[in-house]
């Protein structure tokens, strides 16, 4: 997977994301909306403003 793939996978699963808190918050599931909000706290709030990605040997061509 190159880095575009993998900053592009990161976008699809963070948009995803904002669609199911929307869900949640609509149907008042506020534990279920925190829950999922706080797993993917540093995704959406990176410290340093981006997600450092790390190549593993042998994953580099796949």
């Amino acid at each position: 997977m190159t880095s575009e793939q993998a900053a592009q996978l990161i976008d699809n699963t963070l948009d995803l994301v904002h669609q199911r808190l929307q869900d949640l918050e609509s149907q008042s599931l506020r534990q279920e909306h925190q829950a999922l909000a706080a797993e993917f706290r540093e995704w959406r709030h990176p410290s340093g403003g981006h997600i450092d990605l790390m190549v593993f040997p042998g994953l580099a061509n796949s």
